[in-house]
């Protein structure tokens, strides 16, 4: 009997090895922030007749800014040429017929306090990386572009495109659902650390040579994500709604057996390790119920007995491995 009991609680231990690594840190002695400049509050009120006289003002308080939001995001012409005046009348148009301004004013208000939406990752990121320095945010309105555009010490928010799921423009603009679900202002600290993650700790060069390596970045991704924002549900780290969180966790190990079973560990077809891993409504292979790229919830699991049975490696010695098949080899995985 003793000996079934000892054989019992070793495989409870396996099974929940993944679930045990910590991400609770004591950060009392930190207090970082992120610094955010509300460009939109300034630009987004200029008339077309009026953008000649505004220019030179917001040069003088945003620098070179100016030029990356006109040029870089709305791709404005030069100012000096006959284009500029109609285009920037036609972004002016666009957005007030959409009610963009008005409804991104009503969001995120002057007096908004933008920066306590990224307070606590800035305090874990401290707490990790107690030499970087966060990037900047800026504040703008793009006309529904991309929702966080990066650059040099920066990055650019576009407020219209974190205005709640059920907006109306968005359905009107054809936004998937799925895409729809992360348009959440809950998501821009995710976006914002999610980007700092993948700019600072790109693939290294044989990471997308097949399925697992894909995996394992995606899942390194998600663990630090995760460090940064311990207390945020996993469903909004993750992009997922709550079911199809659920169903991640439920059939880990179904879609981990499925992956052995098919021999596709190291399937290096694009195509494939993009249905198993990447972004959409769900994982094609596990019917429209399934959590989308649930490849990459094995992946975390990977990544996170890794960290469990490797307790000395720390979060920067983590993301700056360049073998990821190393996670893999070390880990122990079990789900």
């Amino acid at each position: 009997m003793k000996k079934i009991l000892v054989i019992l609680v070793a495989l409870l231990a396996m099974q929940s090895c993944k679930k045990t690594a910590n991400f609770d840190v004591d950060i009392s002695g930190v207090d970082a922030d992120v610094k955010v400049t509300r460009f939109d509050v300034d630009f987004d009120t200029i008339s077309p007749k009026g953008i000649y006289t505004a220019l030179p003002v917001l040069n003088e308080k945003y620098g070179d800014f100016v030029n990356l939001y006109m040029r870089g995001i709305l791709g404005m012409p030069e100012v000096e040429t006959a284009d500029f005046a109609t285009q920037y009348s036609d972004f002016v148009s666009y957005c007030k017929l959409n009610n963009v301004f008005r409804d991104v004013d009503k969001a995120f208000p002057k007096d908004a306090e933008v920066a306590a939406l990224f307070k606590d990752g800035a305090n874990h990121y401290k707490y990790y990386f107690p030499k970087d320095t966060l990037p900047e945010v800026f504040t703008v309105v793009s006309g529904f572009q991309e929702s966080v555009f990066p650059s040099d010490g920066i990055l650019v928010f576009s407020l219209e495109k974190y205005l709640g799921a059920n907006y109306p423009a968005y359905g009107q603009l054809g936004i998937e659902n799925y895409k729809r679900r992360r348009m959440e202002k809950a998501m821009m600290p995710v976006d914002y650390f999610r980007t700092i993650a993948m700019m600072k700790y790109p693939k290294p060069d044989a990471s997308a040579d097949n399925l697992m390596n894909e995996m394992i970045y995606q899942g390194r991704i998600q663990y630090f994500l995760k460090s940064m924002m311990p207390s945020a549900p996993d469903s909004l780290l993750w992009g997922y709604s709550d079911i199809q969180y659920q169903w991640a966790e439920t059939y880990e190990e179904n879609v981990w057996n499925y992956l052995i079973d098919k021999k596709i560990l190291f399937e290096i077809n694009p195509l494939l390790i993009r249905n198993f891993t990447g972004e959409g409504p769900f994982t094609n292979a596990f019917g429209n119920q399934s959590a989308p790229g649930v490849a990459s919830f094995c992946g975390f699991g990977i990544v996170c007995s890794f960290m469990t049975n490797n307790p000395t490696v720390t979060l920067p010695q983590l993301m700056q491995m360049q073998d990821l098949q190393t996670i893999y080899n070390r880990a122990k995985y079990n789900p």
